[in-house]
């Protein structure tokens, strides 16, 4: 039974208001219920009958009377009202709710499956953290990577100058045009002027209209050549800037990893007593460049084929042709996905470089099929290592930037702090992207001399012994020193 509202505002049982008053009368001849079509009180006086709200008698001979939701009448769930007043809104929230609810359950089940690769994950994480820790002076090779960029950046850029201002005489139409729209174009029709890619200017001179015998009017509209123009120099001279941005980044990434390993495989009572740094730049110099070298080579290759793709970009835009517009920003999503996805080989591939000393394409096949193997173990390290990395950058910036302003109002409390604490946040900022780099490639190349020990059972805890503690219960290390030395030789 429901309760509705009738003409008269009184509201009654659905199931004897749709009756027809003759239905009424028949049915009430037969039944003692006074009042019989009235919604009633839960409690009703002088009988059991205790409801958990309004109800109604019923038609039904064996059941005398029923519980029923009122219709029309709006009781409010909060007392004080919602917060939120609009009710498609307070559904969208609600739904959004459930949805976050289930992701929570969804991850809590991720997290009982994968419990022991986490807890292998953390244990990653904690060597990681010891080897920065014995080698703190590794925090500054990302600086001096930054400043060979830097340098070499500054002197591209004036040579990129220099190449982009020789502009062809013949880059722009030397004739005059009748019309401004024919010389700049339209919405949809590419102008004279501005047909190509770095498009040129138009201005108008009056002084100097020529007339047209053919077309009958006078053409006082000229063109002026772009700013800017690109030949085979400046394409050549970009490709070498990629290479050899690619090639810095290269060789820090093989100097961390090697310096990483050395570290890793040292006697535990050694370690950090050795020179792993000078001697992972040596490594790296003097028997890895040629293969950082053609890793790199890969890397200039594609992003020089992504900047390709964005040139033609913008020469479709010069001639207006929105669907070669469209396919070629798909193609660069495209070519963007596999260029990440060759910088993670390549990393993984400078590490093998680092601790096997085999060439670039031997260490990316063994890196590739070492990822297959252990697709689940680097994905949970990867995902650990990218929180903690999120995590140690907000709370670096964030310190710095606090404790920069809290310095600086103590000294100056009468100047305004906006600027320094702009500046303390950017510098935080360049502190904890140097320290995560480090502390991210050191989490991968940990990784990796696990994976080795454990493929190779090669193994041994202890002082005299190379497997950090906190991977000691994650490997085989029954055995001896001795009996390593022996299987290696």
């Amino acid at each position: 039974q429901t309760c509705v509202t009738d003409d008269e505002g009184v509201e009654r049982c659905s199931g004897l208001f749709d009756m027809t008053q003759a239905q009424q009368q028949d049915w009430v001849q037969g039944q003692d219920k006074k009042g019989y079509t009235y919604c009633r009180n839960p409690t009703y006086p002088d009988t059991k009958i205790r409801g958990e709200t309004i109800w109604c008698w019923t038609t039904n001979p064996e059941k005398f009377w029923e519980e029923c939701m009122p219709i029309g009448v709006i009781v409010p769930e909060c007392d004080s009202g919602y917060a939120v007043e609009q009710e498609e809104l307070r559904t969208v929230l609600l739904i959004t709710g459930y949805v976050i609810f289930g992701l929570a359950g969804l991850y809590l089940i991720a997290c009982c499956c994968f419990a022991n690769r986490i807890r292998l994950a953390i244990a990653v994480n904690k060597v990681a953290t010891i080897f920065v820790r014995d080698h703190k002076t590794i925090i500054a090779l990302p600086v001096i990577q930054a400043l060979v960029c830097a340098v070499w950046t500054l002197v591209w850029v004036l040579s990129a100058s220099f190449l982009l201002s020789q502009v062809s005489a013949d880059a722009v139409p030397s004739t005059t045009f009748a019309s401004y729209a024919v010389a700049y174009g339209t919405s949809d029709v590419p102008g004279q002027c501005t047909g190509e890619w770095p498009q040129g200017l138009v201005w108008k001179d009056e002084e100097n209209c020529v007339y047209d015998e053919v077309t009958e009017e006078w053409g006082c509209w000229k063109c002026a050549p772009p700013r800017m123009g690109f030949d085979w120099r400046f394409w050549v001279s970009y490709f070498v800037f990629l290479w050899n941005h690619a090639l810095n980044v290269a060789v820090g990434q093989c100097v961390l990893a090697g310096a990483c390993g050395i570290w890793f495989f040292t006697a535990n009572q050694e370690k950090g007593n050795t020179a792993a740094i000078k001697t992972a730049t040596v490594n790296a110099m003097k028997y890895h460049l040629g293969s950082l070298a053609f890793g790199s080579f890969i890397i200039a290759v594609i992003q020089f084929i992504r900047t390709l793709m964005k040139y033609y970009e913008e020469q479709a835009k010069a001639q207006k042709n929105k669907i070669v517009v469209l396919i070629l920003k798909v193609g660069q999503c495209i070519i963007w996905c596999l260029e990440k996805c060759v910088q993670y080989l390549n990393k993984n591939a400078y590490i093998q470089i680092a601790l096997m000393g085999t060439n670039f394409c031997t260490s990316a096949k063994k890196a590739f099929f070492l990822i297959l193997r252990n697709a689940i173990r680097f994905g949970v390290v990867a995902i650990l290592g990218g929180v903690i990395e999120k995590i140690g950058m907000f709370f670096i910036t964030g310190v710095t930037t606090a404790v920069g302003y809290l310095i600086f109002s103590a000294l100056h409390p009468d100047l305004e702090p906006a600027v320094p604490v702009v500046i303390y946040f950017f510098l935080g900022y360049f502190i904890s992207r140097l320290f995560t780099s480090v502390f991210s490639m050191a989490v991968d190349t940990t990784l990796q001399c696990f994976l080795a020990c454990e493929e190779m059972e090669l193994a041994v805890a202890g002082p005299e012994g190379f497997v950090p503690e906190p991977l000691e219960s994650w490997l085989d290390t029954s055995k001896k020193a001795e009996d390593v030395e022996v299987e290696k030789q």
